[in-house]
C-alpha cells in the first residue's frame, strides 16, 4: 500500500480504505467512513470547489471538496 492521502486527492474510479489512522469527522463516520471500509470516488463537478459524486461500501454520497479532505485514505486497493 502506499502512503495515506485524502479522499479529495485520488484518482476517479479507484478503490482505496478509509485510513486507521487520522481521525474522520464522527458526521462522516455516521454516514460509514469507518476505518477500513472501501471507497472510491465516482464523479467529481467541473466547477472549482465543487462537489464529489463519492461511494463508501454500497451507500452514494455527494460529499463538498472540504468533507472529502476530512476522510485520510490508504490505498489503491487491489
Amino acid at each position: 500500500m502506499t502512503s495515506p492521502s485524502t479522499l479529495n486527492q485520488v484518482p476517479l474510479l479507484q478503490w482505496h480504505r478509509v485510513a486507521t489512522q487520522g481521525a474522520v469527522h464522527p458526521r462522516l463516520q455516521e454516514l460509514g467512513f469507518l476505518p477500513l471500509e472501501n471507497v472510491r470516488v465516482l464523479q467529481r463537478s467541473w466547477l472549482p470547489g465543487g462537489a464529489l459524486v463519492v461511494q463508501v461500501g454500497d451507500a452514494v454520497f455527494g460529499l463538498r471538496p472540504d468533507e472529502a479532505a476530512q476522510i485520510p485514505v490508504q490505498g489503491p486497493v487491489q
